[in-house]
């Protein structure tokens, strides 16, 4: 049976989207916010100008506390896309994401800067295939605060991972976007009941500023 109505209760009853809170010491992964898919001309783009700024606020923040920030792009270097694997066969426009284009690079608009984590994935989640989990443990952290595009895509598959390694994934709602806004509505429902904290870039601000004093993880 499919419960139109009143899903938020049903899932309540059975036990659902418990809340995992903030652990000793978050990151921030901002997932995919390049080029390819910031610029609504691109075959797989669309306009994320409000996302942007919402990151943009939070990599403030973070960088404030001292925490650490990775960014993800997809990129391919192998002129037959092999690198791609299957998901070349599935989704044609990722042809647009060839290495040595602009593309694949981080949104100019975003605060990128020298000392990021730079991850360049193949696939949906930035822990595959990737050394994301090396890099997070290295600095010891046990939070990802997830921001990017797109949310029923690499965001979502990102927080499931996230998840599955034992991170607590909290997912910025107001700082994620999607090409078809029912997608992102229903993955953000989705990752709230089974996957990870869903919250808005204010109380993430509000949290990291109360929670994680300035130069606690000073090296």
């Amino acid at each position: 049976m499919v419960h139109q109505q009143g899903d938020e209760d049903f899932y309540k009853e059975r036990g659902f989207g418990k809340i995992l809170g903030f652990g000793k010491k978050p990151g921030l992964i901002v997932v995919d916010m390049i080029e390819g898919f910031t610029d609504p001309s691109m075959p797989m783009g669309s306009d994320l100008t409000p996302q942007i700024n919402k990151v943009n606020a939070l990599l403030e923040i973070i960088r404030n506390k001292d925490l650490p920030v990775f960014f993800t792009t997809i990129s391919y270097d192998d002129d037959t896309f092999a690198d791609s694997g299957l998901w070349y066969q599935k989704m044609e426009g990722l042809k647009t994401l060839k290495a040595g284009t602009s593309a694949v690079n981080v949104d100019p608009r975003l605060d990128f800067r020298y000392g990021d984590g730079l991850i360049v994935k193949k696939y949906a989640s930035a822990f595959f295939g990737t050394d994301l989990i090396a890099r997070l443990n290295a600095q010891n952290v046990d939070t990802v605060i997830i921001v990017g595009c797109t949310t029923c895509g690499c965001v979502r598959a990102t927080a499931v991972d996230a998840l599955q390694y034992g991170y607590r994934p909290i997912v910025v709602e107001d700082a994620v976007g999607d090409r078809s806004l029912a997608s992102h509505e229903q993955s953000l429902i989705d990752m709230r009941q089974k996957y990870a904290d869903v919250l808005t870039t204010e109380k993430i601000i509000t949290t990291v500023s109360a929670k994680y004093p300035k130069g606690s993880f000073t090296a």
